[in-house]
């Protein structure tokens, strides 16, 4: 049977302790191990017993990467499980670490699902959607996903969204149906849903600044223009011409009439 005959606390780690058998080092323990076990000088030891040592101060190890990682902010069991297995500890000593931070409420995903939804809320412009789908990734339970978005929806008010809207509304420049299009697509990218999408740009005024309109058209008639007559000439040049304004939000009317103004005219 082999002894323990030394413990000594490791010189740069206080909370750590050199373990020695038969006078030669044999392994260091976390104090939990050293407190659990109750490892003391002259205890007898055998393979056994070191084996237990060894597994119980790897679980402690394995709980130590979990809490450290927790230190950083909120944690959803999977996420945990996914830091360890990056530490290649195995799949049955990664369930006892969550167990543990479960038992000490450290993994709390009702709590996980409230603290994200304020951050969100309270730092960032982002739709439900995304909320959800930060949840999905997390490996949030789907009644609590469930429960989660709808606070989420009853917390976060129109007023704001439209208060957003109106900012990238105000940074879009062209024909009003395509400004409409580009409000529309930057608030889905941003996770909102199309109801409220739908009832949000009915509150937007959308309304024509002719005189505006009339300005980007010329310009973008001159850029179409002067892409497609190096390639086409006469009626193809003309309908080539007003399918890419067509595509730009333009009216046909006001496209045949800038047309016309421009000299530009059907010689087919």
């Amino acid at each position: 049977m082999r002894k323990i005959t030394k413990i000594e606390i490791q010189k740069n780690n206080a909370s750590r302790f050199n373990i020695y058998i038969d006078d030669h080092f044999e392994l260091g323990v976390s104090e939990d191990t050293l407190v659990k076990l109750n490892l003391k000088k002259g205890d007898n030891i055998s393979t056994q017993d070191l084996d237990h040592i060894k597994q119980h101060e790897f679980q402690q190890q394995a709980i130590q990467q979990a809490l450290h990682h927790l230190s950083y902010r909120k944690r959803s069991a999977k996420e945990i499980a996914k830091h360890l297995k990056k530490q290649d500890f195995p799949e049955a000593v990664i369930e006892k670490a969550i167990a543990f931070c479960r038992a000490q409420r450290l993994i709390d995903h009702e709590d996980y699902v409230e603290s994200l939804k304020n951050t969100l809320l309270q730092t960032t412009d982002k739709g439900p959607k995304i909320f959800k789908q930060k949840l999905i990734e997390a490996g949030i339970e789907e009644t609590l996903i469930q429960k989660g978005v709808e606070q989420y929806e009853a917390e976060q008010s129109k007023e704001s969204i439209i208060k957003l809207a109106n900012k990238i509304k105000s940074r879009k420049k062209g024909p009003p149906k395509k400004v409409q299009q580009q409000v529309h697509q930057s608030l889905i990218q941003k996770g909102y849903t199309f109801d409220t999408i739908r009832d949000v740009l009915a509150a937007l005024d959308f309304s024509e600044d002719h005189e505006m309109i009339d300005e980007l058209l010329q310009r973008d008639l001159e850029k179409v223009y002067n892409k497609y007559v190096k390639k086409y000439e006469g009626y193809q040049l003309r309908m080539k011409t007003t399918e890419a304004l067509v595509r730009k939000g333009y009216s046909y009317d006001d496209i045949s009439r800038k047309l016309e103004e421009s000299g530009i005219i059907d010689e087919s």
